[in-house]
């Protein structure tokens, strides 16, 4: 189900936003970001009461030179008397804010799942040495395990046949794993990857020379194989904004390095767009 509303969305976005992957990576993380602040902002024009909210900025910013005056002459009572109606006030613009919220989801979402799809990775260029990773439960460890040979255009490192590793003590998984590198040449059509275990397969796609990407992690509930990943390069925000991985190994991906880019730029321009345009 997940994946028919994946494959629904992504039909209507790449149409919409598929232009973006021709240019440079750092500016399209710009614009979607920006673009998510204009539609943060955009929304409130519609869904909200300017004129009460810009009225309750106005009455704030008074009370505000008023508490500081009061603060001057050390007359407290003014002091918590102005507190307190800044509060109400407060609270009265605060109502305002539920409307813009839900008007914007629908939006973000659409937005948030094609940068999911588009920005998580740069795509394999031809040549570039790209490895899969398949995990598999702990007592699986010290089996062999092999990828099919593939068609021409695309070969692995060190051969087809691997013997699955128990975890380290750094291991962030916890799961036993089996790893291989290749290379392959660009075409238009993915690559596709079978992985032979247990009499069952496994296929994996592989795109590469093209402006996205085959998806990345693929979770396997059969009790053989648990998942496969191919550890593409992903992408950075001028190449050095990390993702929450950094800071947290076993969390690395809560917070992948396009969404931190993502975030640093939508939020503060959010407050940028609403100066720009006196929107509240």
């Amino acid at each position: 189900m997940l994946d028919l509303i994946n494959s629904l969305i992504m039909g209507i976005m790449d149409p919409v936003l598929g232009w973006l992957l021709y240019l440079p990576m750092d500016v399209i993380l710009f614009i979607v970001g920006i673009g998510t602040s204009c539609i943060l902002v955009g929304v409130r024009l519609f869904t909200t009461d300017q004129d009460l909210l810009k009225r309750c900025d106005n009455d704030k910013k008074r009370l505000n030179k008023l508490i500081k005056e009061a603060k001057k002459n050390k007359d407290k009572e003014t002091v918590k008397r102005n507190k307190i109606t800044k509060t109400m006030i407060a609270l009265k613009s605060i109502k305002q804010e539920g409307l813009p919220l839900l008007a914007a989801i629908l939006p973000i979402a659409l937005l948030g799942t094609w940068c999911f799809n588009r920005l998580l990775y740069n795509p394999p260029k031809g040549g570039e040495p790209v490895e899969m990773v398949a995990t598999f439960p702990v007592s699986q460890a010290e089996q062999p395990v092999h990828v099919i040979p593939a068609e021409e255009g695309i070969t692995v490192e060190d051969g087809w046949v691997r013997e699955i590793t128990a975890p380290d003590e750094d291991s962030a998984s916890g799961q036993a794993e089996a790893r291989w590198t290749f290379k392959a040449e660009p075409r238009e059509e993915p690559y596709t990857l079978t992985i032979h275990y247990k009499k069952k397969t496994y296929e994996k796609k592989l795109l590469v020379g093209q402006k996205t990407y085959a998806p990345g992690f693929i979770f396997y509930d059969d009790g053989a194989i648990t998942s496969t990943e191919l550890m593409m390069r992903q992408v950075k925000l001028f190449g050095v904004v990390p993702g929450i991985g950094i800071l947290f190994p076993n969390m690395w991906n809560l917070f992948p390095p396009w969404i931190v880019a993502y975030l640093l730029i939508a939020v503060p321009f959010v407050f940028v767009v609403k100066w720009l345009f006196k929107i509240y």
